[in-house]
């Protein structure tokens, strides 16, 4: 069995570059290919290479259709208006979508929600277990205290920080 043709848009960041990897190697399912904004140096290069899973003989390409039409379900980690771009295309050609882009601003969001009106879209701005975890972990805390226990007990604000770019790489970025 072939499995599940993926595509990744964006391939030849640090996340596409992990999910081309975690693809190669997952059962059930097949890469279908990756494309990268022209000019970015990564077009017509090896994509397992690339991923750095040795060669697999499917080069980057630089067409967003054409990796969206080849796949069964294509995965977004580019930029926010790329992104909103992308959902329009894969709606148009009803192949669905796991997005993981952050900052979409109000317009993009709203065409993503668009497109996910004809096509199944898994839309996390925010894919860390971490994160997601604690998200969770509020949201269960504030439900069991309803909201004048919760108020009572605690004041909370959680503020998005942005990290040096050199810092982001660091292994001492986690804190």
């Amino acid at each position: 069995m072939a499995g599940t043709k993926m595509g990744v848009v964006g391939c030849g960041g640090r996340m596409g570059r992990m999910l081309v990897a975690e693809i190669v190697a997952s059962e059930g399912c097949a890469l279908a290919g990756g494309c990268a904004k022209p000019g970015t140096g990564y077009i017509n290069q090896d994509i397992g290479e690339l991923a750095g899973v040795g060669r697999l003989g499917i080069s980057v390409g630089d067409s967003t259709e054409k990796l969206i039409r080849d796949s069964d379900v294509v995965i977004e980690f580019t930029t926010p208006a790329a992104t909103a771009t992308h959902a329009a295309q894969a709606a148009g050609l009803g192949k669905a979508m796991v997005i993981g882009t952050t900052g979409l601003s109000v317009k993009e969001s709203d065409g993503v929600r668009q497109a996910s009106r004809r096509i199944p879209i898994v839309w996390a701005p925010n894919m860390s277990l971490g994160i997601n975890l604690l998200l969770g972990l509020v949201e269960d805390v504030a439900r069991r205290l309803g909201p004048e226990g919760a108020s009572k007990l605690w004041r909370c604000t959680i503020a998005a920080r942005s990290t040096p770019p050199r810092a982001r790489h660091s292994p001492l970025a986690v804190r």
